[in-house]
């Protein structure tokens, strides 16, 4: 599974076009799926594309993801007590189906396809064209999010309910959520959990940065690497794309001797990643003929479901007698990053995105006694708390680590 991810413009659905094509041409069962909900496979391909998987061409599928088309069809118990909740508060027709939405509904549904071409095998690669870097890094966040909400809230929620459809329940206009809509939620809960494990194993998954060689596009690809690296993603390739090719004309000297300097920032700032390169096109990117040759310039002869890296963004490790959870965050650096534990969880942010992590029973009782950067990588020690003292009561309202340089 290859998600290619970026800035907007910067030519994702062409390149996931091409990788599908020189996938599919070199004998593998493939699909492209698009996430993006402004879809524009299908015009790279110059075929119609929708929200049900067609045929492009032998070993080449491809599908659009419609979320009022998966409300119809994945999600019928909770889409019908959705439209009864809303026609029992005078919400009905057009109005009513486009509310029936809720928040996530798009994520879901794009993973739930990962999940089920993961069980069927009916595909050996999978290619998905993505919305720009911060609503992929909702979708790919999704799982993880979603089952802190399971975990927390969501049993609370139905032991609620049970009590409120014998009291409240028998007096309410509006309808209560069934048995069998909350038997929905627990298939969503035990499916977003394997579809987090198919989506942070590097074996299956891998994400591939589509930058061009400009400031603003460098610097939120940093930023995506990070944040991928804290929802434990593997970041395995760089593809930099709609390099200007040289030439002499005064016009482009400026902007290329620019392009080079970037170039420069690009190889150095990412190195040792794998870096594919694809120059800028003299035509419009579209049809078939022109993702054929966007394809050679990105993969030479070399197969593009290669997998260039397997490191896991996160690991723990024993290092001189102390647990140590280790994880990849390039481009940051101490002054972004906060971190406390609380119960069974450590709790990380950098800048804007904020991840929960379980931590492994061996640590649950042991403290996070301080923590640092080193190579690229936060360390954060770990220690066996001591009884009856040490580190009650310093004040610090349960931030327990300390980053040490």
């Amino acid at each position: 599974m290859i998600i290619y991810t970026g800035k907007g413009g910067v030519g994702k659905t062409s390149v996931a076009a091409a990788t599908a094509l020189r996938s599919a041409r070199r004998g593998y069962r493939t699909i492209v799926m698009s996430t993006d909900s402004a879809h524009s496979l299908s015009d790279s391909f110059e075929i119609q594309l929708s929200g049900r998987i067609k045929r492009i061409e032998e070993n080449l599928d491809g599908i659009e993801v419609d979320v009022l088309y998966e409300l119809e069809h994945r999600w019928k118990e909770i889409q019908k007590y959705l439209s009864d909740f809303l026609a029992a508060v005078g919400v009905e027709g057009v109005a009513a189906k486009e509310m029936a939405i809720w928040p996530g509904m798009d994520l879901m549904s794009a993973l739930f396809y990962l999940w089920d071409f993961q069980r069927s095998n009916a595909y050996d690669v999978i290619i998905i064209d993505t919305a720009p870097t911060a609503d992929t890094l909702r979708l790919l966040s999704f799982p993880e999010i979603s089952n802190w909400y399971f975990d927390k809230l969501y049993r609370a929620f139905r032991n609620l309910l049970k009590i409120a459809r014998v009291t409240v329940g028998k007096v309410m206009k509006t309808p209560l959520p069934s048995e069998a809509v909350l038997n929905d939620i627990d298939e969503l809960k035990e499916r977003m959990r394997a579809v987090r494990e198919i989506l942070t194993n590097p074996d299956i998954t891998s994400v591939r940065l589509v930058v061009n060689p400009e400031k603003m596009v460098i610097n939120e690809t940093k930023r995506a690497f990070t944040y991928l690296c804290l929802y434990d993603l593997t970041v395995e390739c760089l593809v930099v794309n709609k390099i200007l090719p040289e030439c002499n004309e005064v016009y482009f000297r400026q902007k290329l001797e620019e392009q080079r300097c970037y170039m420069d920032l690009i190889n150095e700032a990412f190195s040792p990643l794998k870096i594919l390169k694809a120059e800028q096109m003299p035509t419009e990117l579209v049809g078939i003929k022109a993702l054929e040759a966007l394809g050679d310039m990105l993969f030479g002869d070399e197969d593009p479901t290669a997998i260039y890296s397997r490191e896991k963004p996160m690991e723990i490790f024993e290092e001189n007698g102390t647990e140590t959870l280790s994880l990849k965050l390039p481009f940051s650096t101490k002054e972004q990053v906060e971190l406390y534990k609380v119960e069974d969880s450590l709790i990380i942010e950098v800048g804007a995105y904020r991840r929960s992590i379980t931590l492994p029973y061996s640590l649950i009782n042991s403290e996070a006694d301080r923590a640092e950067f080193r190579d690229g990588r936060l360390l954060v020690r770990f220690r066996r708390a001591v009884q009856n003292g040490g580190g009650e009561g310093d004040g610090r309202d349960g931030r327990e680590c300390e980053e040490n340089q």
